[in-house]
């Protein structure tokens, strides 16, 4: 529980970062952070059992596949399309 509260605090200030360079991703990202919060509020207040954790899991693996996905085109991207406008210098 505690990662995921970490990775929680992490992924609530992602729409922030992302505002600048990748505004319709961090707008698709606030809902599910929210939706995060939600899940873990209303998992320590109450016990939900097998649909709860279900849900509760749910919500974090999305978040980390929205994460990485998020590097991928911030970072990935550009790095491939760099090299590529390399290789026209070279030539």
């Amino acid at each position: 529980m505690d990662v995921f509260f970490a990775y929680l605090l992490i992924a609530t200030s992602t729409p922030l970062f992302l505002w600048k360079e990748r505004r319709t991703l961090a707008i698709m990202h606030i809902p599910v952070v929210i939706a995060m919060w939600a899940v873990f509020i209303s998992n320590m207040n109450a016990d939900f059992g097998i649909v709860g954790d279900t849900i509760f899991i749910l919500a974090f693996v999305l978040n980390v596949f929205i994460a990485h996905m998020t590097v991928f085109h911030l970072f990935v991207v550009p790095f491939f399309k760099m090299l590529k406008n390399q290789k026209k210098v070279f030539r």
